[in-house]
Order: C-alpha cells, then structure tokens, then sequence
C-alpha cells in the first residue's frame, strides 16, 4: 500500500478519489497542491467543502465516466478525467485523475493571438454595410470599412493615415484611444446624421495602443425600431412565463381558500407558515375540506412555485402500477414499457412539488421505498442501474387517521414521522358555518360564469337549512347540493324547497313555527301540511290526493321527494301509488 501511495505522490498529475458519501479517501502530494491543503488535511474531508459544485459528484450520481474535462478555478485551468471506482459490480466511489495546464494554455494562446487578432478585425471591417474604425494611441487612423468611409465623403485609401478628426465630425475615437475609458451607445452627429456609436479602447496589456470604433445604429429611426421590438419580446416572454407556470404549477393560491372564522383562518396561517420552507407538510382533514387545495396554495406560496406541482392520487392507482407511476422506469424494464423508457413522478417534480394525496392508502411495500427516497434524496428507475439526485418539496395528504393506521400496522411508524414534519388539520364545514354563506355566494357565482345562468340568491331559509346540516361531505357536498338546486330553481333566488329533501327533513326550522315575516317559509310549511292532510284524507293513495290537491300525479311525487315526507308520517294503510 505505501509503495502505491509513493508512486501516486510521485505523479505531476493530481489523484483524489471519494466514497459515496463524497468523502475524500485518497489524495495525492499534487492534489493537495492544487488544493491548497496538506494530504493528512484532505483525507476524510468532504469534497464539496473544498471545491464545491465538484464535477466527480456527477460521477457518483450517473455512474459514467468523463473524460478531458476543463474545470477553471482561480484563474488556473484544470484538465480532469474522471471515472466511478467498482467493486463486484458496485459502485464505490469515484476518482479523478487533474492536471494544470494553465502555462501550457497560456502559450497556445499567446503563440495564435497575433493571427487570430488580425484575421478576426479583417473579417469585422469587411462586413456587409457594417461602420467601423480602427485607430492608433495618437489618434491615427489604420482601419476602417469602405462603407463608412464612403459615408465620411472619401474612399478608404484617402481615410487611412489621416488623424480620425479630418476624417469624422464630432468623434471622440483619438480620446478614448488616450483616455483608456471605452463609451458606449453614445450620440454622434455625422454629415448631419445623428447615429449611435460604440467606442472601446484597444489595449496591449496594460498599455493602450488604440481604440475601436463601431456605429450600432445609422440613425434613431433604427434605434426606436428596435426598442418596440424589444418591448414586444418581453410582453411575450412574461405572457409564455406566466402560461407555463399556470400549466406546471399550482392551480390555485391562498386567496382560493374561501372563510374567514377562526378555524380555517388557523389553517390558512399554519399553511402559510409551512409554504415559506420545504419541509415535508401533512395535510389531513375529512373527505371534501380541500385538501389539494391548501397543497396547491402551499406550492404557490413558497420558493418553487416556478417548478412543477405534480400530482399522484395513491388511492386511484393499482398497487402493481404505483412504483412505476412514482419511480418511472427505462426501456425494456418489462413488457409493454414505452420505448425510451418513461419519467416517474419523483423526477417530474424536480424542483417543485410532489403531491401525494390519499397516502393512507399507498401500498405496505411502496411505503418503504417511499421512505427511502424521503432518506436518501435519490430515485433510481425500474430497470434502470443508476441512481438520480432529486430535489423536489414532498406534500402528503390524508382523510384517515394515519395513528390510528400506524397502530394496526397498516401504516410505517417510522414513515409516519418522516412526514409528519408540519402538520395541518383542515376543519370540517360544520366546524365553520360562518363560512358556509361566502362559500355557497362564490360558488353560484362562478357556476353562473360556467353556464352562462343568471346569478342565483340564496334566502335566508335556505341559508338557515344549509346552516344546521352536519356536511359528511363537506365542500365537495355543498357544491353539488347548489348546483342542484340552481337545476330547480326559476327565479333568481335559490329557496328553502329548492334543497334537497334529506336537507329539508333534518332542518329544525322546518318543524317550527315561522319567524314573523318568513312569508317563504309559510309557504312551504303550508304546502307540506296541505300533502300531509291529503294523503291521510285519501288512506295514502297519491293520485286521489293530487286530484284533491288539483296538482298533476307527478308534480305531487316531486313536492313529496322535496319535502323529505315519508310513509311513517302517516297513519294510513292500503293501495299508496
């Protein structure tokens, strides 16, 4: 072993290998050199410490070797090859191979420079329409194309030798060549034509040795030209900026989050709290409360919300397909993978989000390769023999009672307390019936947008209805209970007989007597004890009562279903059709 380490010390060529925790394990004396450490210093150091965004990193995460890399670092120029150290197959570790060669390029560069300076300002001065100069540190003019002498009123055998003032009204060419000091996007009158020049120093060292000059824009006219142009290019970028943001991104913001009593405004806090890092965030909360929303607003809110918000529903996707859908995987990693094999969702949301809704119900065997990736901040592709670094937020949301899952081993503790970092409970509707007024007007609102309808009102009866039901299913069930009864509704107000009829029958305001003025009410608690009368008046039979009601057949079994009225609210017996 120190016969091999003598013979790397031995080497011109610095040698620094690394293990996967990109911890150095070898260094050479010319790798600690170029470090600026001592070889006992480097050892056991991280890599990343000394030079960070290190190229050998790329090794580690693709396995594939890189050969005649250029790495500058402190003015110096570092031609590195780099290759993954194996062991039975596996990969260990990785090792570059460096070498200075910045004296070396430096010759190069001064051996060509001459050559390449005097071919690059021949193939500048004769461009096509292009008005530029060349001239000495006194002032003396070398170079210039045909055109802009042409324009100066001589030909370019007469403007050469002469001092650039007998040759340019107003220049300032001979001052910038003593000055040093370049101007740039400056206003010259020519011949009577106000132009836009550049004028640079020309330097040999520190030495000045002259200066270049160049007119960017022949007249103003140009110059507005360009400045709509340009104008225009921004409004399209911001406008294919904020297009691609709402595409990838989160469809919805804090201001999407309806209410404002105590308990939603609580949630709406932690959340927004939670959206200012990236820790893993919990929501949980009963069916129809919105949790995708608040994991929307979460991602707007924070420091991705340029990146993706991607989305997986654990509970809508087959166990034997959900590894693919999360990890991806290559070409002919099974029957019937797409050529070119297909991205997981951990490697969609790179840079943004990962949503995981519903993971109570993710699969026993998928929880721990979760976990895995929560720990080690890589995903590897089925079929695939690489792992792939991955930097992306991760947001899991539940309906069940995950401790309770943990306690009859259907959930991983330890996954458990990997998400569970920020916690956010979303309350329940009836925990905020306040809010129940402002949700339901929003939502008439954008239905009436949607379907071109009028814009329905909602009475107070029927606010008072909506107000004492329990909402098992919360938002989600308001909203299709009010759509509904826009359906039924004519006018532009969405009454109490407009609910539905288990609304209407577990409604207290229902059995009691009307509050004075409640000229609605009335109604229909006089509608529903007219039914009521006929129906025991005729033993139940529903076409004799509607002939006594003077209603048509149907119209009675609609009013009926309405009104929530059931047989055991009449002492009848015989036919009941």
């Amino acid at each position: 072993m120190s016969v091999a380490l003598s013979i790397l010390d031995s080497l011109v060529s610095g040698v620094v290998a690394i293990d996967r925790e990109v911890n150095i394990t070898v260094c050479n004396e010319a790798a600690a050199g170029m470090l600026g450490i001592t070889k006992k210093q480097a050892v056991g150091l991280n890599l990343l410490t000394l030079v960070p965004n290190a190229g050998l990193i790329n090794v580690l995460r693709t396995g594939q070797p890189e050969v005649g890399r250029l790495r500058v670092k402190g003015g110096r120029t570092i031609l590195a090859s780099r290759t993954p150290i194996l062991h039975n197959g596996v990969m260990i570790g990785a090792v570059s191979v460096f070498q200075d060669i910045t004296e070396m390029e430096k010759i190069s560069r001064e051996l060509d420079s001459t050559k390449v300076l005097v071919h690059t300002l021949e193939e500048v001065l004769a461009g096509a329409g292009e008005w530029m100069v060349v001239v000495d540190s006194y002032g003396f003019i070398t170079m210039m194309s045909e055109d802009y002498a042409a324009f100066n009123g001589m030909s370019l055998s007469e403007a050469i030798g002469k001092h650039v003032t007998e040759v340019i009204e107003n220049t300032r060419m001979h001052i910038v060549a003593q000055t040093g000091v370049a101007e740039m996007g400056e206003s010259q009158s020519i011949r009577g034509t106000n132009v836009i020049v550049n004028r640079v120093p020309l330097k040999d060292g520190d030495r000045i040795v002259g200066a270049y000059g160049r007119v960017v824009f022949k007249d103003m006219e140009q110059l507005w030209e360009l400045a709509a142009k340009l104008k225009v290019l921004e409004s399209k970028v911001r406008y294919y900026e904020k297009e691609l943001t709402h595409l990838r991104g989160a469809r919805y913001t804090f201001r999407s989050i309806l209410g404002s009593g105590p308990a939603i405004t609580a949630a709406k806090g932690e959340a927004l709290w939670a959206a200012k890092g990236d820790s893993t965030v919990l929501l949980s909360g009963e069916t129809g409360t919105g949790k995708e929303l608040f994991a929307h607003s979460v991602h707007a809110a924070g420091r991705r919300r340029s990146g993706p918000f991607i989305k997986l529903n654990c509970a809508a996707v087959p166990a034997e397909l959900i590894e693919s859908e999360l990890f991806g995987y290559e070409e002919g990693a099974f029957t019937g993978a797409k050529k070119g094999g297909k991205p997981g969702k951990f490697e969609m949301a790179a840079g943004g989000t990962l949503f995981l809704d519903e993971i109570g119900d993710m699969p026993a065997s998928m929880q721990a390769k979760l976990l895995r990736v929560l720990q080690e901040r890589e995903v590897e592709r089925l079929g695939g023999t690489s792992a792939r670094r991955i930097d992306l937020r991760i947001i899991a949301a539940t309906a069940q009672k995950l401790e309770e899952l943990v306690g009859q081993g259907k959930f991983r503790a330890d996954l458990y307390y990997r998400i569970h970092v920020i916690p956010i409970r979303i309350p329940a509707l009836r925990e905020r019936i306040e809010d129940i007024e402002p949700i339901s007007t929003n939502f008439l609102a954008r239905y009436a947008v949607e379907t071109g309808e009028p814009v329905r009102k909602i009475s107070l009866e029927a606010l008072d209805v909506l107000r004492s039901y329990h909402w098992p299913g919360n938002v989600r069930e308001l909203q299709n209970v009010l759509e509904r009864s826009v359906a039924l509704s004519r006018g532009d107000t969405i009454m109490a007989a407009h609910l539905p009829p288990h609304l209407l029958a577990k409604a207290p305001t229902l059995n009691k007597a009307s509050a004075p003025g409640s000229l609605a009410q009335v109604r229909i608690e006089a509608e529903r004890n007219a039914i009521l009368a006929a129906l025991q008046a005729t033993g139940g039979n529903k076409s004799r009562a509607a002939s006594l009601l003077q209603i048509h057949r149907v119209k009675l079994h609609e009013k009926i279903r309405r009104y929530g009225i059931r047989n055991s609210e009449l002492r009848i017996r015989g036919d009941q059709s």
